[in-house]
């Protein structure tokens, strides 16, 4: 659990959260901002797995709450990548 540290215009920051459930047939994946569902994901085992694959793509924009990046990779959706996986250990 990350907590927003952005200026907030005054306003209390809002606490994201992202909850993670993996069985052996799927993924599930939902993202909360203030206690309320923001995002939900569902992956499937026979659907193709994107999950592990290495991507060329553009970041559309930066989510310091939750330590991650939305990155355009051509799908329907932006595929999500936290900011330590970003850049390598060795390069740190």
């Amino acid at each position: 659990m990350f907590k927003n540290n952005k200026d907030s215009g005054g306003r209390k920051p809002e606490k994201k959260e992202i909850l993670i459930n993996i069985e052996p047939l799927e993924t599930r994946v939902a993202v909360l901002e203030s206690g309320r569902l923001d995002n939900f994901h569902i992956e499937r085992q026979e659907d193709n797995r994107i999950v592990g694959s290495i991507f060329k793509g553009k970041i559309q924009n930066l989510e310091d709450g939750l330590q991650a990046a939305f990155v355009d990779i051509g799908l329907k959706k932006n595929a999500f990548i936290h900011y330590w996986d970003m850049i390598p250990e060795d390069a740190a």
